[in-house]
């Protein structure tokens, strides 16, 4: 039975988030981890939202960290699914911010996560395809597709080394 797609748009989450005092490091800006937690918020929510199913993170890919976030700098976290594959699903996550005082929003942090949706049982469950629809979401699929690509490549690579 094959499944039907479902768009990218129906996956999007939104997010705004203040930075706190409680959430800065040494350096006065948001800790790393603390970041991290709302990115990975935000692709599972979406992953969610895509599969119906639950989700679990697989991996964690181009987390950059462009830009620091101060105290009181209003973070915008966007994230949707840029393709689905067999039962795990790609989700691009982008957050920028809005510093005190400036009307500029500027980049703090892209990122990839890959996440496996997966039933009762906690094991795999095949989801619904991606139908990208505007000519940004066709991209963002077919980039997809190669960064799939070169996971796999490079696991493979590394099948027997430890670290």
């Amino acid at each position: 039975m094959e499944m039907i797609g479902k768009s990218v748009s129906a996956s999007l989450v939104e997010m705004d988030e203040i930075v706190q005092p409680s959430d800065i490091n040494l350096h006065g800006s948001i800790f790393g981890g603390h970041l991290m937690s709302l990115v990975d918020k935000a692709a599972g929510i979406a992953a969610y939202r895509h599969s119906g199913k639950n989700v679990v993170t697989l991996s964690v890919d181009r987390l950059v960290f462009e830009n620091p976030a101060p105290i009181g700098t209003v973070l915008s976290i966007k994230a949707s699914v840029n393709r689905a594959f067999r039962t795990s699903m790609e989700v691009g996550v982008r957050v920028t911010g809005w510093l005190r005082g400036s009307d500029e929003e500027i980049l703090i942090c892209p990122a990839y996560l890959t996440f496996v949706a997966v039933g009762d049982d906690m094991r795999p469950v095949p989801v619904r395809p991606v139908l990208p629809e505007t000519p940004d979401q066709v991209r963002r699929y077919e980039a997809a597709g190669i960064r799939r690509e070169a996971r796999l490549a490079l696991a493979r690579q590394l099948t027997g080394i430890t670290a």
